[in-house]
């Protein structure tokens, strides 16, 4: 009966035939906007970037929590964090330590610094406190 069925819903009568029309919808593609970004890490210790005012730089150092330290990040006026986020490691090891990211964003052409350091918070920095600065140069567009 099922075939029947089947059979019955697949053939044409001439007499009553109709035509059907597909219409494609198409979309154009997102427009995607390529932001100029550096990466810097620890071996960039003391120096000095250029990227236009547009783009951002990232800035990632490793951190371990689980000892007390941390980074205490400020930024010269001009020079906006976009984000401030820890990554943890990628084990399970107990103890081990992750990296924080920081994602830079300048308001107008200038120079600008960021300045880390690495320090237990109850402890305040000291003389060996290890130390990151970086000097941004924001060029016009």
């Amino acid at each position: 009966m099922l075939a029947a069925i089947f059979l019955a819903g697949c053939t044409e009568n001439s007499s009553s035939s109709t035509t059907e029309q597909t219409t494609l919808m198409t979309t154009a593609a997102p427009t995607v906007t390529m932001v100029p970004t550096i990466y810097v890490n620890s071996t960039s210790n003391g120096a000095t970037v250029t990227i236009p005012t547009n783009g951002q730089v990232i800035v990632r150092l490793n951190e371990n929590p689980t000892t007390g330290f941390s980074w205490n990040a400020t930024v010269s006026k001009g020079l906006s964090v976009i984000s401030d986020t820890f990554y943890p490691p990628e084990t399970t090891l107990v103890g081990a330590g992750g990296y924080r990211e920081w994602t830079l964003g300048m308001e107008s052409p200038g120079t600008y610094t960021f300045n880390a350091t690495y320090v237990r918070p109850w402890e305040g920095q000291s003389p060996t406190s290890d130390t990151f600065n970086l000097t941004i140069k924001a060029t016009p567009e």
